[in-house]
């Protein structure tokens, strides 16, 4: 008899892997199914940002993705046939300050393996055909690829099926926002040039948007806009046609060989409006699309996971109060909602053909961007790292400690330990439940399956008490730990 999960997640790209991973890791009963018979050997999404790699790092997942893939330590703007400006991503406040470029491919098949290796294999050629949600629990009728049917009993459902969610739509559910104008050929080859392999290197024209991403020994991403329909109406472009369009856009020489794949798509850009409804709850595409300008929408459903997962958890095993699911939609809504106005702008901006936006874009670019104030800003929210759920539901009450405030990323800084040696924060923290990291060994009473104390000699302002997601969860002085003690009361047990 097949074992009756706590959790059936739906969809097996990054998001619902990262759910099934970081569930089953904190001990949760997780199936995971997917409608595709095998998984996808494309590219797809390439960009890793700074945020996501400290978050699997220390999950078993990081250190493969950093061996394996690329390293883009800038991005360069290039127009009126020149370099003009660019980012540069030693300024973000990270080890991994870089984007790292590796196949989306390859992301799912370290998430598919670390999975593996906690007990959970994904069903794959199984597909929802229907949902039922109980007071209890959920009811969902599954199909096989052939034909056979069964009826899963889950006590809750996470639908990371994609842009198109059946589920979502099965629930009726409001998916808000528009579809941008402008078409895109994708490709995947080699180029022999000049273009650096350790930047992302953008061209912009007044008849076209080209950007290049290198995935290293030679391999690049090619994404640009078609305006005037220079590739035809083929929906894989083929090599001689995406010669031309980075023929007349581009400055730098180049040659372009060994096609991979080519396709045309068109950029959507929506977000739900609740995160969760009843018993399921909503993740990565199946919750927001945008442009992948920035490379953020990956990022975004497997932090999507992260912040869940622990709170699913802690929640089942009766640790923490119902409520702390609705935090869920609270932290990550906000998040959500900004990126996709971030990336939609930016897309407006890149992709116009207007002569006189062109002109303004090139001309102000090279003086806004030799800001030191505006590199700061701005690298950090393509990192993600500046992503906060300061303000919060979760984050009221919950104190400070200098200029880190409830609901900020706590950064991975090195800290003393009182053994006398030096570890990295995240090194230091229990992921299955809350961590309080102070320089005394003080913990409030009654709490002990919750909180994990790290004592700590250097590297601490007071006490931070940090979310297994990495978030700081409440801070205060040493000695002084009434904060702490009134915000567990509020959503713990």
């Amino acid at each position: 008899m097949t074992e009756i999960p706590e959790v059936l997640v739906v969809g097996a790209g990054p998001t619902g892997l990262t759910a099934a991973m970081e569930l089953s890791r904190l001990g949760v009963s997780v199936r995971i199914v997917d409608r595709a018979a095998q998984p996808s050997q494309t590219s797809r999404a390439l960009g890793v940002q700074a945020r996501t790699l400290e978050l699997l790092r220390v999950r078993g997942v990081g250190e493969d993705m950093l061996r394996l893939g690329n390293r883009a330590t800038a991005t360069a703007l290039y127009a009126r046939g020149r370099r003009i400006a660019g980012l540069d991503f030693a300024r973000m406040t990270s080890d991994h300050n870089f984007i790292l470029l590796l196949a989306q491919s390859e992301t799912e098949r370290l998430l598919t393996e670390q999975l593996g290796r906690q007990g959970v294999k994904v069903d794959r050629g199984v597909e929802v055909i229907g949902l039922e949600q109980r007071p209890a629990d959920v009811q969902v009728r599954l199909c096989t690829g052939d034909g056979a049917q069964e009826t899963v009993t889950a006590g809750y459902v996470i639908a990371a099926d994609g842009a198109h969610s059946p589920i979502r739509t099965t629930l009726g559910l409001p998916f808000e926002g528009r579809s941008l104008p402008h078409h895109y050929v994708l490709g995947d080859l080699h180029l022999a040039g000049e273009v650096p392999e350790d930047q992302l290197s953008i061209f912009l024209a007044p008849n076209g948007f080209l950007a290049v991403f290198p995935m290293g020994e030679g391999r690049f991403r090619f994404m640009a806009t078609d305006p005037d329909g220079l590739t035809g109406e083929s929906p894989e472009p083929d090599l001689a046609a995406i010669q031309a369009l980075y023929d007349r856009v581009s400055p730098v020489p180049a040659e372009l060989h060994d096609l991979n794949w080519s396709s045309r798509f068109r950029i959507h850009s929506r977000h739900m409006t609740s995160l969760r409804h009843g018993r399921v709850f909503f993740g990565g595409d199946a919750a927001h699309v945008h442009s992948p300008a920035g490379g953020q929408g990956m990022n975004a459903g497997i932090q999507d996971m992260i912040n869940l997962a622990w709170k699913l958890a802690m929640v089942l095993d009766g640790r923490a109060r119902e409520p702390l699911l609705d935090t869920y939609g609270s932290d990550r809504l906000p998040v959500i909602a900004q990126l996709v106005s971030m990336t939609e702008r930016a897309t407006a901006i890149f992709n116009s053909t207007s002569p006189l936006l062109h002109a303004t874009v090139t001309r102000l670019a090279p003086l806004l961007l030799a800001r030191p104030a505006v590199q700061d800003k701005a690298v950090p929210r393509l990192g993600q790292i500046a992503a906060s759920y300061r303000g919060a539901p979760l984050a009221a009450g919950g104190g400070r400690a200098g200029a880190l405030r409830a609901g900020d990323r706590v950064p991975d800084v090195e800290v003393g330990t009182a053994a006398g040696d030096r570890h990295r924060l995240y090194d230091l923290l229990d992921l299955t439940r809350l961590t309080l990291v102070t320089s005394t060994d003080d913990a409030p009473a009654g709490y002990g399956d919750l909180i994990a104390v790290r004592q700590v000699s250097d590297g601490v302002d007071g006490w931070w008490l940090i979310r297994p997601d990495g978030y700081l969860a409440a801070a205060g002085p040493k000695g002084d730990q009434r904060v702490m003690t009134r915000w567990l009361s509020r959503w713990f047990s």
